[in-house]
């Protein structure tokens, strides 16, 4: 039996590997609906943590409603709709294919353009996650992108990545 303390400890990170997962899964099936992407997200997340064992129920509970909250604010988004609109064939790579990004997508002009999941802290941590994503971004070499969208599942966002930092990118969306 673990330490409750660790183990709540890894509930986020846990949480946050169930959405993306759950999110790729919809976006190669062609289904991005809150059925489709919040219950798989929820599952795996709970066969997870049994197997974690050792977290409270209140905890497991809190966490349990951040996911659905989280992901239906996802869907209900403008990249869930871009999403959408590229469909299975604009897909380029998902999951480990795209590593060391979580989605790799083809725009209408046949560009590349890299999409990652996370949940952004809002400390100086933040600044540290986005240049490791940038630097990613130069080091990868075996598909050339164009463009790198960070979506943040706790602020309901997407950030466009570029060489002056990160933007809002409501207006952009198209652009990747």
């Amino acid at each position: 039996m673990n330490d409750p303390i660790l183990a709540a400890q890894r509930l986020p990170r846990l949480a946050q590997r169930a959405m993306r997962d759950a999110i790729l899964r919809a976006v190669l099936a062609g289904h991005i609906t809150p059925r489709a992407v919040v219950d798989p997200a929820l599952l795996t997340f709970e066969s997870a943590v049994e197997r974690l064992g050792g977290v409270r129920a209140p905890l497991l509970f809190a966490e349990r409603d951040r996911i659905a909250r989280e992901l239906r604010a996802f869907v209900d988004g403008r990249l869930a709709a871009r999403l959408r609109a590229v469909g299975k064939r604009g897909v380029a790579a998902a999951g480990r294919a795209a590593a060391p990004f979580d989605l790799l997508v083809r725009n209408r002009r046949g560009r590349i353009c890299a999409i990652v999941f996370r949940r952004l802290p809002r400390d100086g941590r933040r600044l540290a996650m986005l240049q490791r994503v940038r630097a990613a971004v130069r080091t990868t070499t075996r598909t050339p992108v164009d463009g790198v969208l960070v979506y943040d599942f706790a602020r309901g966002r997407a950030l466009l990545l570029d060489q002056s930092g990160a933007q809002r990118v409501d207006r952009y969306l198209r652009a990747c």
